[in-house]
């Protein structure tokens, strides 16, 4: 049965070009030979229109809806999980296009409302993890360079404080509350590895929705990148980002560790920010006949054409790494960080090699192995050809189109009860984050939610319990959405303004310190025949008001 799909990422070929788009790119084509209709929501940081302006292309036959993105769109620094705008255009897509799929990779800089937008409609809800982003606000759920974070529940420790635009500091709490919340309107998850799958079931997310498929390549075109010969030389090749968790300056180390220099040469493709200091480190190190810079390339055939061995020296966990599976598909044997996804991609001895993350003279023993022994590298590619022959684009593709066709599950249809606590404010008062980390500290039961009220959908409000003004600054209008749905409310007693409402309304609570609004929290969470009363007062007092008015 043909289905109406729509896919959303945060970049899309030919403007930006990494594995996550590429994968992306690929399975919209290929279910769009299969006769499904198929639409592409994406970022884009070409410059065109204002910010988040929408405009709609053609690229390779499929239909391309770009909202312009800036680079603070992405940085993770700031809210580059939410975007109104981006949300309401991506209604008016959904209402042009009516899809009965939405189908997420990386939605970076996007919005993540768009899942919610999505379920809200009855559309299938997928989401394809390429990254830790959904619990980690770096993404390479690294402490420092070289400490790998094992406790998902401690973003604090790294960044204490989330900005955005109105330079709010909003607890890092909040973040992975909102994350929590909307990921319970996705229906089925894809991680293309078990070890990504594991870090999700550590971050809460059900394993009765986890799907694991490898991403797909296309065999035939890689297997056909047939090698060029050097009888003088083992090329060497790293292929990706120049960033220093890609761990390409333990390559250049390793270096120092060969005895038959003579016999290598390394290819360094991609861009990055590490660009200049890397070239930098080669001079330094008199490498620069070894070591040649390609820059960013079109022609990828080029690069395989021209490789021995491809190296992935990554000291961050990497998810599945599309240049390994592309590497195999062309039957080059891969030397790899013994790290996240990449183990299940390598056979140590057989397809390839695994050596110890960060640790320059291991790799280099890797590498004098194949220098040493060339003979490795036909038998190693012929294995590793072999274990991704049958991961074609077509079967992963077949697999995806099954998980579209599944129906939902009893599990996803009892949601649990979540106590969501919507918070309004410009500035978040020191007081309230204090109060915020008392209040999760006694009631550990309770499945509790901390969430900007602006980020809400309006249906997702009809799951608020407690609306909390956590800045004394704010004005009677911000009360509206208490009003509207029957919610206690939790104001700073300096807001006369507020306090009056509270009072003479009956409808919530009011406080000054953060012992106080801790308390006032716990009574509203742990009291419902009393918050709910206080609720309906609320609306009683809004529209007591609008008729004296």
């Amino acid at each position: 049965m043909k289905k109406r799909i729509i896919f959303c990422c945060n970049a899309y070929p030919p403007n930006f070009i990494g594995g996550a788009e590429l994968i992306a790119h690929s399975q919209a084509l290929e279910l769009k030979k299969n006769g499904h209709d198929v639409i592409v929501f994406t970022g884009d940081i070409s410059d065109f229109g204002n910010r988040h302006s929408i405009r709609r292309e053609v690229y390779e036959g499929l239909t391309i809806f770009r909202i312009h993105l800036v680079s603070e769109d992405y940085e993770p620094e700031y809210i580059n999980f939410y975007h109104k705008k981006v949300e309401n255009h991506f209604k008016e897509v959904l209402n042009s296009f009516s899809p009965e799929v939405a189908h997420f990779h990386n939605i970076i800089g996007l919005s993540l409302g768009l899942i919610s937008i999505a379920k809200q409609r009855g559309i299938k809800t997928i989401l394809t993890l390429h990254d830790n982003w959904g619990f980690c606000y770096k993404n390479t759920i690294l402490k420092n360079e070289d400490e790998i974070c094992l406790n998902f529940t401690r973003c604090r420790e790294c960044k204490p404080y989330i900005s955005d635009e109105d330079n709010r500091n909003i607890p890092m709490r909040i973040r992975q509350d909102f994350f929590k919340f909307i990921f319970r309107d996705v229906d089925e998850f894809i991680s293309p590895s078990q070890y990504l799958a594991n870090n999700y079931y550590l971050a809460g997310i059900p394993e009765e929705k986890m799907h694991v498929i490898w991403n797909g390549v296309d065999v035939q075109k890689f297997s056909n990148f047939s090698t060029v010969p050097d009888n003088k030389r083992i090329r060497f090749t790293f292929i990706g980002y120049f960033g220093k968790h890609k761990g390409i300056d333990v390559l250049i180390e390793a270096l120092s560790y060969l005895k038959n220099l003579n016999c290598v040469s390394v290819n360094l493709i991609g861009k990055g920010e590490l660009m200049e200091n890397l070239k930098t480190k080669v001079k330094n190190m008199r490498l620069n006949n070894i070591v040649s810079f390609w820059g960013r390339i079109d022609d990828i055939g080029n690069a395989y054409r021209n490789t021995d061995v491809l190296i992935l020296p990554s000291i961050w966990p990497e998810n599945q790494p599309v240049t390994i599976t592309e590497a195999m598909a062309s039957k080059i044997p891969v030397i790899g960080s013994n790290l996240g996804g990449i183990p299940e991609l390598i056979e140590d001895g057989k397809t390839g090699s695994l050596f110890e993350p960060g640790n320059p003279k291991d790799l280099a023993q890797k590498m004098s192995d194949f220098v040493l022994h060339p003979e490795k590298i036909k038998i190693f590619g012929e294995f590793a050809y072999n274990k991704i022959a049958n991961n074609t684009l077509e079967n992963q593709v077949k697999k995806i189109v099954d998980i579209y066709n599944l129906k939902n599950s009893e599990f996803e249809l009892q949601r649990d009860e979540e106590m969501v606590i919507a918070c309004v404010g410009k500035n978040f008062d020191s007081r309230c984050t204090q109060a915020m980390a008392y209040f999760l500290n006694k009631n550990p039961e309770l499945d509790s939610r901390f969430i900007m009220a602006e980020w809400l959908q309006d249906d997702q409000l009809k799951r608020v319990k407690i609306l909390w003004v956590v800045d004394p600054k704010i004005g009677e209008d911000e009360l509206n959405i208490a009003f509207n749905n029957k919610f206690p409310i939790l104001v700073p007693e300096m807001n006369d303004i507020l306090k009056n409402i509270c009072t003479k309304g009956n409808c919530g609570l009011y406080y000054c310190g953060a012992l106080e609004a801790e308390a006032c929290l716990e009574f509203l969470a742990n009291n419902d025949r009393e918050s709910k009363i206080l609720g309906q007062n609320c609306f009683k007092y809004s529209k007591k008001v609008t008729i004296q008015t």
